[in-house]
């Protein structure tokens, strides 16, 4: 059977046994995945580009001992503390209503599959847009005065 029609519960099985190829695989179905999640945290290509980088080596330095019931969570929790670990914040223990949330959408996952970002990851968060939609908010007012002008 090609590599492409393996399971994500199969290429993690190849992965445990040093299978590169496999790797690759699982790299090529979910950068994009973290590359989406990491992206509109840090604002930054370049540092997007190191954050999905990051996730795919501890993925693969960890591969002997992975422990995995749901792929897709496990880089989400992965790539929020990346995010973490980049912006210098400590993660805290999850709230029990968000696990309460994923665990509804995925009866398999279980709390110890990943970890969520802190209160002041998520005030960081607000703070960033709040300065970009201020940014924004500048360009078109300088826009609509120059346009007055001209």
């Amino acid at each position: 059977m090609r590599i492409s029609y393996y399971s994500d519960d199969e290429l993690l099985s190849a992965i445990r046994q040093d299978d590169e190829i496999a790797f690759e695989e699982l790299f090529e179905r979910y950068w994009k995945h973290v590359h989406s999640i990491a992206f509109p945290r840090v604002l930054s290509m370049g540092v997007t580009q190191e954050i999905v980088q990051n996730v795919f080596i501890s993925l693969w330095d960890q591969r002997a001992t992975l422990s995995i019931s749901y792929l897709p969570e496990y880089l989400n929790a992965l790539t929020i503390n990346c995010v973490v670990n980049y912006m210098g914040l400590e993660p805290i223990q999850k709230k029990h209503w968000e696990n309460k949330q994923v665990i509804a959408k995925h009866p398999h996952v279980t709390d110890n599959d990943f970890k969520v970002r802190s209160p002041q990851l998520e005030e960081f968060f607000i703070a960033q847009f709040a300065r970009s939609f201020i940014s924004l908010k500048r360009l078109f007012n300088n826009l609509s005065h120059n346009q007055q002008k001209g």
